[in-house]
């Protein structure tokens, strides 16, 4: 557990450092054009890989969460065996998925990795291997669900949650703001 911990460290970390430096490029570029009718050709293609980047490895961070768009009211209200079997189902497919796009990103950064971005000069690679990296992320995060769903006794409740909106949980408060039991 404390290999993951650290790996969502890292993640976090360099979704951050991602997110500072695209902010960064964008913002320069927007004064650098108003105030000096000028502005750097290669930050604003560098901005769209690092945006790439960041909305890969989100991807994994909130299937870490379990924050990706789901049926679950249908899938809690079945018995913990019948839970069980579409979690195990659901995650079997997802997994199928990410070997697609595993094999799909191996061929692109492959095919791309002597093609050249016009304006940074980065191998275009370099944005093609995130989907190596992310299929990789989900793929250690779909394994470590699955085990707690197959092995850890009542992890199956908390694996299938369902994430309320704002309004209903206004609406289970009374007055007081106080929540209702």
């Amino acid at each position: 557990m404390k290999k993951l911990a650290r790996f969502e460290a890292a993640v976090n970390g360099l979704m951050a450092v991602l997110l500072s430096c695209m902010g960064l490029f964008v913002f320069t570029n927007v004064v650098l054009r108003y105030l000096f009718n000028s502005g750097l050709t290669w930050a604003e293609e560098l901005s769209r890989f690092l945006f790439i980047w960041l909305i890969f490895l989100g991807a994994i961070e909130a299937l870490k969460d379990n924050n990706h768009l789901g049926f679950t009211s249908f899938v809690q209200k079945l018995p913990p065996t019948a839970k069980k079997a579409c979690f195990i189902v659901s995650n079997s497919l997802m997994v199928v998925c990410l070997v697609v796009l595993f094999q799909g990103s191996v061929e692109m950064t492959l095919l791309s990795q002597y093609t050249l971005a016009p304006a940074t000069g980065l191998p275009l690679s370099v944005m093609y291997s995130v989907g190596i990296v992310s299929s990789i992320g989900m793929f250690l995060v779909i394994c470590c669900n699955l085990y707690r769903a197959l092995f850890v006794k009542g992890a199956i409740d908390e694996l299938v949650v369902l994430k309320e909106s704002e309004e209903e949980i206004t609406l289970k408060t009374d007055a007081k703001g106080e929540a209702m039991q």
